[in-house]
């Protein structure tokens, strides 16, 4: 949690120092996604003899994105490279395809973010940053997926889950955040929640079990705290079983 918090005080200050116009990736998709796109759009543009005359190709070829002819891949090419010409009409195309049930939606999707800060760069006249995360998020919110885990190997009591809950509600709603989901399991409870960028994570999740705990020991000081993937059932089980190995 400590390496995540300092990540997102470099973007805060970042932001407060060029007062640049935040953009936050809404959808929630793979972060593998994210890494291939962007892999390729380095790629692309980077080994380009001619930058322009490979953009004009692309405007040209625009038409090819809902031709069913067209490979998979040469669509992603196409996509990458559409994003990135400043034309609200090609935004519109891209939003289009987006919208269409694909194998190629979420990679859509990503374009669509970049194509759509683009535009808004070109008519504000003043430049955006773009933040993409696996869980993605809403407005000035990210998606945080958090897991409490239980101090022993004992079950959560029904009242120590009401407590949990309770008190995340009032720590969250107090600043601004929102809860989406709690899920409950004998040795730990699952949340989903938005929460602003600017939020220090490290003290509101460290308030929350502090307070918990006032009812009894009963939550590890420890927790998991990730934007990047909504871990199963399956992971969390293994995670604290490689835990409890450790300490035997």
């Amino acid at each position: 949690m400590e390496q995540e918090e300092k990540n997102w005080k470099s973007i805060d200050e970042l932001l407060s120092s060029t007062g640049k116009v935040l953009n936050i990736l809404e959808e929630e998709i793979d972060i593998n996604v994210q890494r291939q796109y962007m892999a390729l759009s380095k790629r692309l543009l980077e080994t380009a003899q001619d930058h322009s005359a490979l953009l004009q190709q692309a405007h040209d070829d625009i038409d090819r994105l809902s031709d069913k002819t067209t490979s998979d891949s040469e669509k992603k090419k196409l996509l990458v490279l559409l994003a990135t010409i400043d034309d609200i009409s090609v935004y519109r195309t891209i939003e289009i395809f987006a919208k269409k049930k694909t194998p190629l939606q979420k990679w859509a999707t990503v374009a669509l973010q970049q194509s759509r800060m683009l535009i808004q760069s070109m008519l504000m006249d003043e430049a955006t940053v773009f933040v993409s995360t696996g869980l993605g998020g809403h407005g000035a919110d990210l998606r945080y997926f958090c897991v409490f885990i239980a101090n022993s190997e004992t079950a959560l009591q029904p009242y120590q889950r009401d407590i949990v809950q309770k008190e995340t509600e009032l720590a969250i709603n107090g600043i601004k955040g929102t809860i989406e989901q709690f899920e409950f399991h004998d040795r730990y409870i699952m949340l989903t929640a938005l929460l602003s960028i600017h939020a220090n994570l490290k003290e509101v999740f460290k308030s929350i079990i502090k307070e918990c705990n006032t009812y009894g020991h009963f939550l590890h000081e420890q927790m998991i705290v990730t934007n990047v993937k909504k871990l199963t059932v399956k992971e969390i089980d293994a995670f604290l079983h490689e835990e409890e190995s450790k300490k035997s």
